[in-house]
């Protein structure tokens, strides 16, 4: 008994690598995937507040732009292994481009990133919604920007 749970044990523990190994790529898809996702959850709400669409509430628009902040910081882990250019188990519209021209795609993401903080300041500073429309538009450029070059 003792020696079949060993066994037992042993080859559980020497397959979790060859589980993490195939892994991994799917994970980072997963991670970026997640990101992206929690970030248009956000900029969705805040965009439809500056277009009429949703009651504007500044508290509201200030914690959103906070978070975008945060998960705009966060996404560019999510492309650094060329691996995760295609995953095994979880589908990405990645682009292969995105590792080919990885400076390119930083600008871009660097880019997003500043407009991101702008939108930020000026929600943390009070501005109007009128005043914060084109900076959500802005955002969204960024985001349009790089999905045309580097979505499949």
């Amino acid at each position: 008994m003792k020696k079949t749970a060993l066994t037992l044990l042993m080859s559980s523990v020497l397959a979790v690598p060859a589980v993490f190994a195939q892994s991994g790529s799917d994970d980072a898809i997963q991670y970026r995937q997640g990101v992206y996702k929690a970030m248009e959850w956000n900029l969705t709400r805040m965009a439809a507040m500056v277009q009429g669409r949703a009651e504007f509430s500044a508290d509201e628009f200030r914690r959103r732009s906070e978070r975008l902040v945060l998960l705009s910081g966060m996404v560019s882990e999510g492309f650094a292994d060329e691996q995760s250019a295609r995953g095994e188990a979880v589908e990405t519209r990645a682009s292969y481009r995105i590792w080919q021209q990885q400076d390119r795609f930083g600008e871009l993401m660097s880019e997003m990133q500043t407009r991101t903080q702008a939108l930020q300041q000026a929600a943390a500073s009070g501005e109007a919604d009128d005043d914060l429309r084109p900076l959500v538009g802005r955002l969204a450029q960024s985001c349009k920007a790089c999905h045309d070059k580097y979505r499949d």
